[in-house]
C-alpha cells in the first residue's frame, strides 16, 4: 500500500506527540480570530470555520486519494456509531468553547475545556478501553489542580454560567476524544481486515469540519455576503491553521495516546491562549498565572517521564 493508504496508521509515539503539541499550539490562536471576527455571531463564526476548514481538507483528501465513495463508505461502515458521535460532539465542543471565548475570555475558556481530561479519564476506567499509568492519573490531577485554581472554586461566584458552559464544553470534548480512541483502538486491532486505501486521520478530520457546516449552514451562509476583504483573510487563516491543520494533527496524536499520556500534550493550547487573552482581556488574574503553572507541570512530568 502507498505510503498515503495504510501506512498513514504507522505513525510513531514521537510523531504523535509531536503532532499533539503543534496542534495544540495552533488551535491556541481561537481566541484571536474570534475576535478579529467579532462582527459576527457565533455561529457564523463556527459556519465560516467549518467551511473553509472543509474546503481545504477536501483538496488535501483528493491529495491522499481518500476523497473516494469506497474509501468513506468503508470506514462509516465500519465505525458509524462513533463516527455520529463525533458529528454530534464536535460542533457542541465548538459552540460551547466560542461562547466561553465571548463571555469569559480564551484563557478562562481554555482551561475549562480541557477539564476534558478528567471527563476522558472517566470513561476509560469505566469501560477499562486503555490501561491508565499512575503518572497519567497524578497528571491529569495535577491539570485538573490548576483548572481549579483557574475558576477560583472557593469564591461565590463559582457556579457563575461561564463555569458552566465551559463544563459543557470539556464533557463534550472528552465524549468525542473517547469516540476516537475507540475507532482507532479498532483499527489498529483489525487492520488486516482494513481493504480501501485512504488516510483515516485527514477523514476524520473532514468529517468532523463537514458538520460544522451542515448544523451551522443557516444561522451562517448569509453573513458570507457581508465578507469584506479582510473578512475573508482571516476566515481562510480559521479554516486553516486552528482548523484543518490542528484538527489532523489532534488525530494523529490521538492515535498512539495511552490512557492519556499524549492527549494532554493538547493542554499547550491554554498557554497560546493565555498569550492571546493578555492582549485582549489584560486583566489576567494572578490565580490564571498560577493555575497555569500546575498545567504546564503535567505536560513536562509527562514529556520527560512517559514511555
Amino acid at each position: 500500500m502507498t505510503s498515503l493508504g495504510f501506512k498513514s496508521l504507522r505513525v510513531t509515539p514521537t510523531i504523535s506527540k509531536i503532532s499533539m503539541l503543534t496542534s495544540g499550539i495552533c488551535m491556541g490562536s481561537v481566541g484571536l480570530f474570534i475576535t478579529l471576527l467579532n462582527g459576527y455571531s457565533i455561529y457564523s463564526i463556527i459556519f465560516f470555520r467549518g467551511l473553509f476548514g472543509t474546503i481545504f481538507l477536501t483538496i488535501l483528501m483528493i491529495i491522499t486519494k481518500s476523497f473516494s465513495i469506497s474509501f468513506i463508505s468503508e470506514s462509516f461502515r465500519r465505525y458509524w456509531k462513533y463516527l455520529l458521535i463525533v458529528a454530534i460532539t464536535n460542533p457542541l465542543v465548538i459552540f460551547f468553547y466560542f461562547w466561553n471565548i465571548q463571555l469569559s475570555g480564551s484563557a478562562f475558556a481554555a482551561f475549562l475545556l480541557y477539564t476534558s481530561g478528567l471527563f476522558l479519564l472517566i470513561f476509560l476506567t469505566i469501560t477499562k478501553e486503555e490501561k491508565i499509568s499512575k503518572l497519567n492519573y497524578i497528571c491529569f490531577i495535577l491539570a485538573i489542580i490548576g483548572v481549579s485554581i483557574i475558576m477560583e472554586f472557593w469564591t461565590e461566584n463559582f457556579f457563575s454560567f461561564g463555569i458552566i458552559i465551559g463544563l459543557l464544553s470539556g464533557l463534550n470534548l472528552g465524549i468525542l476524544i473517547f469516540s476516537k480512541k475507540k475507532i482507532y483502538n479498532h483499527r489498529r486491532k483489525n487492520q488486516s481486515v482494513l481493504r480501501k486505501e485512504g488516510n483515516f486521520d485527514v477523514l476524520l478530520t473532514w468529517w468532523s469540519t463537514l458538520f460544522l457546516i451542515i448544523i451551522f449552514f443557516p444561522m451562517g451562509f448569509n453573513d458570507l455576503f457581508r465578507f469584506t476583504l479582510n473578512d475573508l483573510l482571516f476566515s481562510l487563516l480559521l479554516g486553516f491553521f486552528p482548523t484543518a491543520f490542528a484538527f489532523t494533527l489532534y488525530n494523529i496524536g490521538v492515535k498512539n495516546d495511552k490512557g492519556g499520556n499524549i492527549i494532554i500534550l493538547s493542554y499547550s493550547e491554554i498557554v497560546v491562549s493565555v498569550i492571546v487573552n493578555l492582549f485582549f482581556f489584560p486583566k489576567l488574574s494572578i490565580f490564571t498565572i498560577i493555575g497555569g503553572s500546575f498545567v504546564l507541570l503535567a505536560n513536562a512530568l509527562v514529556l520527560k517521564y512517559s514511555k
